[in-house]
């Protein structure tokens, strides 16, 4: 790292809050099933689609892995997530009603009963949650983003520390960093492919993700929002840091740093209206680093308009694109290089899931909570830069006190934001919104 916005000192800002965590928790076991004590004993939280499908894939691992705990809010997202993984995995699910969690603080019983936590709620909940799985001294895979927060980037920073203290490891659900595409591709960019690096593009540009989850008579207005997280920015942190991270993961992969700053544009001009939810549908932010270099990120979820979801970076002799979903890799230029897939291709989310249970079970260093952190805070600074309208410098968006959102302990809160008598939800006003 050789800018001044480095791992060194990430580390140091986060020293004192490091040193607090770590006087607070107790010395417990490195867990593991190496030893010889039976299968590694897997819990998961949070029942929704990516949530199985972690576990899935945790199960497909070729490890002596066994479900054995789950907490969820909602029973019946539990209901579907082991009716799932019990036809994938008969005689790897082993989750009896005593070890369905249900409620706001189920989270700490399922990782009490487990080896290896899976983290899969709204990340909203995530810095708690990965914090309590390190008191415990429980291996985590957690997924993106890992807050929607400075104050959460801040307690997550924290626990990365004390995970790597007590030799727990630790996966984040960035699984380009997996997919050997990526890995070749970020490798020759970095061995000098396309010369001195100049400015990257990455887009995420595509029409509505997801359907909405049509209201039930039943739910009051929180639950319903619960059950919609991809729609409230509460719960996501909006598209920027839910789906723009990926892309700008890579570039700081890439440049093996962090920008120092960022400004853009964003808005909502077709995400509006009742049961449209509380997101922004367009971001433009342009990130500085400290070496004068830029990246220019888009995201767009908006019906009928050209769809592209790509890292692009541009150097002295030559570029790269990145297409994840089609196996792209391609440089142009005196290095030209395209990737030949490998046969069959390689699910870079069961990669990531493989290289977490080889440690586990070897015994290797790995923790990838730190730089996931600190990719997410950079979405994080440029949602704060598209959302108020104002340039946004790192050490002031790492550094707020600002909670995104007040903390939700129970179905019975009042929901952080409410519609209005149209049944719209209200949006952040570029040149009011104070981001800080």
């Amino acid at each position: 790292m050789n800018s001044p916005i480095s791992r060194r000192n990430f580390l140091q800002q986060s020293a004192l809050a490091g040193g607090a965590l770590a006087a607070s928790l107790s010395s417990v076991r490195n867990v593991h099933a190496a030893s010889g004590r039976g299968p590694i004993k897997l819990a998961l939280v949070g029942g929704g689609g990516r949530g199985t499908g972690a576990a899935n894939q945790a199960l497909n691992t070729g490890k002596d892995v066994q479900l054995v705990a789950i907490a969820e809010l909602f029973q019946e997202k539990v209901d579907s997530a082991l009716t799932a993984l019990k036809a994938q995995h008969p005689d790897a699910v082993n989750v009896p009603p005593d070890r369905v969690f249900l409620g706001f603080e189920g989270y700490k019983q399922a990782i009490a009963a487990c080896d290896v936590v899976i983290l899969a709620s709204p990340c909203v909940f995530r810095p708690a949650m990965f914090e309590e799985a390190v008191r415990q001294g429980k291996h985590v895979f957690m997924e993106k983003p890992v807050a929607i927060d400075a104050p959460g980037i801040r307690q997550v920073l924290a626990a990365a520390s004390e995970a790597k203290r007590k030799n727990l490891k630790v996966g984040v659900g960035l699984q380009r960093r997996h997919k050997l595409g990526y890995r070749e591709a970020v490798r020759r960019i970095q061995d000098g492919a396309i010369g001195q690096f100049t400015y990257a593009r990455t887009f995420w540009n595509m029409g509505t993700a997801r359907a909405m989850v049509p209201r039930n008579p039943a739910w009051n207005e929180l639950e319903y929002q619960l059950h919609n997280q991809f729609y409230f920015s509460w719960q996501c942190g909006d598209i920027h840091l839910d789906m723009g991270l990926h892309n700008i993961d890579v570039i700081n992969w890439i440049k093996e740093m962090y920008p120092v700053r960022a400004m853009g544009v964003a808005g909502a001009e077709v995400r509006r209206g009742k049961d449209s939810g509380s997101l922004f549908d367009h971001f433009a932010i342009e990130y500085e680093y400290a070496d004068g270099t830029r990246l220019f990120a888009q995201n767009r979820q908006i019906p009928g308009c050209f769809n592209y979801v790509a890292e692009c970076a541009h150097g002295t002799q030559g570029a790269i694109e990145m297409i994840n979903e089609r196996n792209i890799f391609s440089i142009t230029g005196p290095n030209a290089w395209k990737y030949e897939p490998e046969k069959p291709v390689v699910n870079p989310y069961q990669l990531e899931h493989d290289d977490l249970f080889n440690a586990i079970v070897n015994d290797q260093p790995y923790n990838e909570a730190e730089r996931g952190a600190l990719s997410c805070m950079t979405a994080i600074m440029g949602r704060m830069a598209g959302y108020s309208g104002k340039k946004i410098e790192w050490d002031e968006a790492l550094n707020s006190t600002k909670l995104f959102v007040k903390p939700i302990t129970s179905l019975n809160d009042e929901p952080p934001i409410s519609p209005d008598a149209d049944g719209a939800y209200p949006l952040p006003v570029p040149g009011r919104y104070e981001a800080i």
